[in-house]
């Protein structure tokens, strides 16, 4: 990934990239699109085009991926669900949750809780999200990992 003048700590650093292999593990596994996979590198970081070719990349690639059990895929998907939860908290600690804007961190949080108790719907929490600040593409993304976590 290009330097975009940020600097990463060793541990953020070493949690996206092995984020980054679950995302090449599952594309390749057919598990998800591209156009999923694609979004989910956009999600954490990555440009429009850079995502594309990392994507197209993996697709060329040879397919020797052995059969896993269900209990492996579960495990699989638990430590891709807390590397995003890890990179997501990190990218949103900068940009929103910072002192001025603290309120946000509360109504998310009410906004979760009240999803997950079925109180509200998808459309609904997207439309809330929309409005705190969030892009369309992102709030759509955060609730459909809600929707995973129930």
């Amino acid at each position: 990934m290009p330097d975009k003048g940020r600097i990463m700590s060793q541990t953020y650093y070493e949690r996206q990239s092995k984020l980054i292999e679950l995302y090449k593990e599952a594309f390749r596994r057919k598990e998800t699109c591209e156009n999923d996979t694609v979004m989910a590198l956009r999600t954490i970081g990555f440009s429009e085009l850079m995502a594309a070719n990392r994507v197209r990349e993996w697709a060329v690639l040879s397919d020797t991926y052995e059969q896993e059990t269900d209990k492996a895929k579960k495990r699989r998907h638990r430590q891709q669900a807390s590397l995003e939860k890890y990179v997501f908290t990190i990218m949103l600690d900068k940009k929103y949750f910072n002192e001025e804007n603290k309120k946000y961190m509360n109504e998310h949080k009410l906004l979760k809780a009240k999803y997950k108790k079925k109180e509200l719907l998808k459309d609904d929490c997207v439309r809330q999200l929309i409005q705190s600040g969030y892009s369309k593409e992102f709030a759509g993304y955060i609730v459909d990992k809600w929707e995973t976590e129930r």
